[in-house]
C-alpha cells in the first residue's frame, strides 16, 4: 500500500499533484534508504536487551499506530501522507532484513531458493491483492486504506509467537559448499539492476494515477489496473520457484527427482539478469507511451516479469553471498530504497523541463530514464565482462 497504493490515495482525498506525488516518494525513499543502512547496527545494538522478534513487534506497532491518523483528521490534513509514509518507510526498512535473516538463516543452496520463492509468493500476492481491494474505497473511503494497513499489522503481531527469538545460526562451513565464486559477480549484476528496477517503479508509481486518468479509465479500475504487474510477478516468481534445482550444478540443465523431466536453473546465469534488464526497459516504455489501455497493459506484464526476475535474484544472491545476514539484507533493502529515491528525483526534474504540463505529456520523463537504462546496460556489461 506504501509503495504503489499511496499516490492514488494522496491524489483522490488530499489533491496531490504529480509533483507532490514525487516529492512523497523522494522522501520515503530517503528515510527507506536510511532505515535499511542502520538496520544491522541498529539491531545489533539492541540484541543485549530484546529480541529480534520483540523488535518486530514494536516495527509492527510503530506502523499500526501512525496509520490510524486518518480516523482522526480531516482530508485537508495532507501531513498525514508525509507522516504516514515516512514512518512507514522507515519501519519496514529495518524490519524487512530482519525478516529475511529469519527466512534463510540455516538454509542453504535449494532449500534457500525454495524459502525464498514461497516468501516472494506470499508478499507478492498480498501486494497485489491490496491494489484489488482498494478499489471499492477509492471513490468515497480513499485514507481508510490507511487505517487498514494499521489493522493487518496489528493482525500480525499475532503470528509472532511462531518465531523464535531471534533467527538460528548459518553455519559458515556449508556456505562455501554451496555459494560458487561465480555468485560475487551476478551479485554485483543484480545489485545494478535491483535498484534500476525501483527507480523505474520509483517514476511510475506517482505517475500512474495521472497516466490512467489520461486515457479515461474509471477511478475504481485504476488500482486494479496497476495490480496487473504485480500478479504478473507472482507469475515471474512462481516460474522461478518451480525451476528450483541442485545448488551449484554446472550444466544448464538438471532433472527433477523422480522424474525424467528436465528443467531449466535460473541461477548462476548471466542471461537471466539480462532478459529482466530488457523486459524493464520494454514495459516501461510501453506505459508512459500508451495511448490506449491496451499498451498500458501489455507494459505492465512486461514489466511486472522484468521485477519479479530482478528481485529473486537479487535476494538469493545477497543473501547467500551475506551468510544471512541481517546486514545482508539491509544492504538489499538499501539498494530498494536508493531506487525509490532516485526515481521519484529523476521524474521531478523531468517534470520541470516538461514542454507542457498535460498529464499525459511524460516524454522528457521517458527520455531521461532512457538515459538512466543506458548507464544501468554499461554497468551491467562491465560486470558481465569482468565474470566472464
Amino acid at each position: 500500500m506504501i509503495w504503489n497504493g499511496l499516490p492514488f490515495i494522496a491524489k483522490r482525498d488530499y489533491g496531490f499533484s504529480e509533483s507532490e506525488n514525487l516529492s512523497l516518494y523522494l522522501l520515503i525513499g530517503f528515510v527507506y534508504v536510511t532505515g535499511a543502512m542502520i538496520s544491522g547496527r541498529c539491531t545489533r545494538f539492541l540484541l543485549p536487551y530484546i529480541s529480534m522478534r520483540a523488535m518486530m513487534g514494536v516495527l509492527l506497532l510503530a506502523v499500526a499506530g501512525v496509520c490510524s491518523l486518518p480516523l482522526f483528521t480531516t482530508n485537508e490534513s495532507s501531513w498525514i501522507m508525509w507522516t504516514s509514509g515516512g514512518v512507514a518507510g522507515f519501519c519496514s526498512a529495518w524490519l524487512w532484513p530482519i525478516v529475511e535473516s529469519y527466512l534463510v538463516a540455516g538454509r542453504h543452496g535449494p532449500e534457500m531458493r525454495r524459502a525464498i520463492g514461497w516468501w516472494n509468493l506470499v508478499w507478492m500476492c498480498s501486494v497485489a491483492g491490496v491494489m484489488l481491494a482498494m478499489a471499492p474505497l477509492m471513490e468515497n473511503h480513499a485514507s481508510m486504506v490507511i487505517v487498514g494497513l494499521g489493522v493487518m499489522n496489528v493482525f500480525a503481531l499475532f503470528v509472532l509467537p511462531l518465531f523464535p527469538k531471534n533467527p538460528p545460526s548459518h553455519e559458515a562451513s556449508l556456505v562455501k559448499e554451496h555459494v560458487p565464486a561465480s555468485y560475487a559477480g551476478l551479485l554485483q549484476g543484480a545489485r545494478v539492476l535491483l535498484p534500476l528496477s525501483y527507480v523505474i517503479n520509483g517514476v511510475l508509481s506517482p505517475l500512474l494515477p495521472f497516466i490512467l486518468t489520461g486515457i479515461a479509465v474509471d477511478i475504481f479500475w485504476q488500482t486494479p489496473v496497476v495490480a496487473i504487474w504485480m500478479i504478473s510477478r507472482v507469475f515471474a516468481t512462481t516460474f522461478m520457484w518451480y525451476m528450483v534445482s541442485d545448488p551449484v550444478a554446472q550444466a544448464p540443465e538438471v532433472r527433477t527427482r523422480g522424474s525424467d523431466r528436465v528443467l531449466w536453473c535460473w541461477h548462476g546465469k548471466w542471461s537471466v539478469l539480462w532478459g529482466a534488464f530488457i523486459a524493464m526497459g520494454t514495459g516501461f516504455i510501453c506505459i508512459l507511451g500508451a495511448s490506449t489501455l491496451l499498451n498500458v497493459i501489455v507494459g505492465l506484464v512486461i514489466l511486472g516479469i522484468g521485477f519479479g526476475v530482478t528481485y529473486y535474484t537479487a535476494l538469493y544472491y545477497a543473501m547467500a553471498v551475506g551468510s544471512a545476514e541481517v546486514d545482508a539484507g539491509g544492504k538489499h533493502e538499501a539498494f530498494i530504497g536508493g531506487g525509490y529515491m532516485v526515481g521519484p528525483m529523476l521524474g521531478l526534474v523531468s517534470l520541470q523541463f516538461a514542454p507542457t504540463a498535460n498529464e499525459s505529456g511524460f516524454d522528457v520523463v521517458i527520455y531521461v530514464v532512457l538515459g538512466f537504462l543506458l548507464l544501468s546496460a554499461m554497468a551491467l556489461g562491465l560486470f558481465w565482462r569482468k565474470d566472464r
